[in-house]
């Protein structure tokens, strides 16, 4: 008695879109390059320095709290 509306189906595996033979590519110069990799360094380097930043300080506050009895 079920429905052919209602009855659950597995969903299709998704096809791989095929490259298009005319598609636009972009290809990096090698100072394209070297700016993208010098950016993505000042970018790991804010990152690390802004989780230290929140370590060291909420390693203070913790500090603080323990030797206050709090």
């Amino acid at each position: 008695m079920s429905d052919p509306e209602t009855t659950l189906q597995s969903p299709q595996p998704a096809t791989k879109a095929e490259p298009k033979p005319d598609a636009e590519t972009v290809v990096l110069t090698d100072e394209q390059k070297a700016a993208r990799k010098n950016c993505n360094r000042a970018i790991a380097l804010g990152l690390f320095a802004f989780v230290g930043l929140i370590f060291v300080t909420t390693m203070v506050r913790l500090a603080t709290n323990y030797n206050t009895g709090g």
